[in-house]
């Protein structure tokens, strides 16, 4: 399996090559979470890792519905819940589904199929349609081990490991259409659609420790609805960093309207000079360059106590808003 005209891998950057668990896409921004934390790391699209947002709960599992405009998640130790988080990852709600019967119960993925407006598990040996009210539906049993799902609707992306091989199942109606085989270096984490490209963005750690993204092309004709994410504008409003960010650059502006002022002044003087007919004529123009001037350091005082208060915005850690708006 090769990605679509793209740098076969991708690497991630992380903490202490700690793996990664789950992966979502809002059409903005990449959302993506590992084990044992809370925090939710937030990439743009060319994987520039750009904040964590704080959860209240560690998510093995994220998808990202376009209908409601919410996220889904999972966590490992409840089996039989879905939570509802809002933008800012909070938790608004949560689906209890009926009792899954099998071997394995762990959730091992989650996506959302926009054309039914459900959500689609991945369990160890199948694949279940959840509703938003809780019912649940086997949609395939598979005998070898899944790792993950994606819903590229009306098609479903379904990620297994056989024992010898990795790959990704492409099925339609129950229908198996095509099968990419993915090296074996590289284990799978979890895979996602991202229609703007399109390709499957495929979450995995080479030799189970180092994170990267690799890419599959998807060259099915999709649903009209997967459209909604990728006609966006996406305009960050960031607390932190951000936020230093955008007051150095009102400083700096700032700071080149007075040197066009105070340039303006300073040939304001030498042309009075040239066509002063008295010193009482001299001593106006001085009054007024010289209450021009007053003005101007009043305001340099005020961007030096602006820029002094930069250094107490925290870089390390601060949450992370956006809009996206249709164009």
């Amino acid at each position: 399996m090769l990605p679509c005209e793209k740098s076969p891998c991708f690497t991630l950057p992380t903490l202490d090559n700690k793996p990664y668990l789950a992966i979502a896409f809002d059409g903005c921004f990449y959302y993506l979470t590992m084990p044992n934390d809370k925090n939710i790391y937030q990439f743009d699209r060319k994987f520039c890792l750009k904040c964590k947002i704080k959860a209240h709960k560690i998510f093995n599992g994220l998808c990202y519905d376009s209908l409601e405009k919410c996220f889904w998640a999972t966590e490992g130790t409840r089996h039989n819940v879905i939570y509802k988080l809002n933008e800012k990852m909070q938790e608004i709600d949560c689906i209890k589904f009926e009792n899954i019967r099998h071997n394995y119960r762990q959730i091992l993925g989650i996506s959302y199929d926009c054309a039914r407006n459900i959500l689609l598990l991945a369990f160890h040996d199948a694949i279940h349609e959840i509703s938003k009210t809780g019912k649940s539906k086997v949609y395939i049993k598979l005998c070898p081990h899944v790792l993950a799902v994606a819903s590229i609707a009306p098609y479903i992306a379904i990620a297994i490991n056989d024992g010898e091989n990795q790959r990704i199942l492409f099925y339609k109606d129950n229908e198996l259409v095509k099968t990419e085989i993915i090296p074996s270096i590289y284990l799978i984490r979890a895979i996602v659609f991202n229609p703007c490209e399109p390709c499957l963005v495929i979450l995995a750690t080479k030799h189970c420790r180092y994170p990267r993204i690799l890419f599959c092309c998807v060259n099915f004709d999709v649903e009209c609805c997967h459209n909604k994410l990728c006609g966006k504008k996406c305009k960050p409003h960031s607390h932190g960093c951000g936020d230093k960010c955008n007051i150095i650059d009102s400083i700096a502006k700032m700071e080149t309207a007075l040197s066009h002022i105070l340039n303006a002044e300073g040939e304001k003087l030498q042309k009075a000079v040239e066509i002063a007919e008295n010193v009482d004529e001299l001593l106006e123009t001085n009054q007024s360059i010289h209450k021009t001037l007053m003005l101007a350091t009043q305001l340099e005082q005020v961007l030096y106590a602006k820029l002094q208060a930069t250094t107490e915005l925290d870089c390390n850690d601060y949450e992370y808003e956006y809009e996206c708006k249709d164009e």
